[in-house]
């Protein structure tokens, strides 16, 4: 069954991870979350297309939105078992191994090479740690989204992305006790932080992103379909939000914790999507 949208404000009070931008090679220190406000879902479910987009941004960029295609790609990835997830990404020749039983993940893995693209994902670790660390498992049906995320912006030249973690259990402050088994304590988020490109060039949320707290990311232009994209950062999240990649992308505009990475999220039994 499909989480109600009046739930969803709920299950992002653990997004609001308080962070401090991470200092090679130290690992990311993570705070409490903070309570988000009870969403108001602006309008109601429409019926599931097999045709035109698949989410309707809300024009304040606050609320929960339904998802309008039954092909959306986060809800068919989220809705996935271990064994077929994993089957998808030997199909696309994804390296991984399994990272073995961890608390609240279903489908542990870890990223043994570049996605689709070209891209790799990785933390500011030192190499060495990275293997052994919590924060480099990823849940299988991310690791899919990531993938159809990484095949779109290696086309704007990037080779590399940097995050600031995507496991972390409940004891870290990875999801509210109602929540185990989604969110950073599933393996199914993670807070990119850098967007590196092959030209030793770089997009970095903190300096390149230019929000403002409350501002809609991602907006209709009257008569056309095309979103608002005031930087290239705006422009890759509202890319990704129109190919339904991922069920929850948050970015410096949503809070002060979110003002240096993007926060990602493929999220079990949605029907909707949050971009802000």
């Amino acid at each position: 069954m499909r989480t109600p949208f009046a739930a969803v404000m709920c299950a992002l009070a653990t997004m609001c991870e308080q962070q401090q931008p991470p200092k090679e090679p130290e690992p990311v220190v993570v705070h409490a979350p903070i309570e988000a406000p009870t969403a108001v879902v602006t309008q109601p479910p429409a019926a599931p297309a097999e045709t035109g987009p698949f989410w309707e941004p809300d024009p304040t960029g606050m609320h929960a939105v339904p998802i309008l295609r039954e092909d959306a790609p986060n809800e068919r990835y989220a809705a996935m078992d271990k064994a077929a997830c994993q089957a998808e990404l030997v199909k696309r020749n994804v390296a991984f191994a399994d990272a073995g039983p961890t608390i609240g993940v279903l489908a542990p893995v870890r990223i043994r090479g570049a996605l689709s693209g070209g891209v790799t994902i990785h933390s500011l670790l030192p190499e060495a740690q990275r293997d052994r660390a919590a924060m480099e498992i990823f849940d299988c049906r991310l690791v899919l989204a990531l993938d159809d995320f990484s095949a779109a912006i290696s086309k704007r030249g990037v080779v590399e992305m940097i995050h600031l973690s995507a496991y972390r259990p409940r004891s870290q402050n990875g999801c509210t006790p109602k929540y185990d088994g989604k969110q950073h304590c599933g393996a199914l988020a993670v807070d990119l932080a850098e967007f590196r490109r092959k030209d030793g060039t770089s997009l970095n949320v903190q300096r390149d992103f230019h929000g403002k707290i409350g501002s809609p990311t991602c907006v209709r232009r009257a008569g056309g379909s095309a979103p608002g994209t005031p930087t290239e950062l705006w422009s890759i999240v509202c890319d990704a939000a129109d190919k339904a990649t991922f069920n929850v992308m948050l970015t410096p505009n949503y809070n002060a914790q979110h003002f240096n990475h993007v926060h990602v999220e493929v999220t079990p039994e949605a029907a909707w999507m949050l971009v802000h």
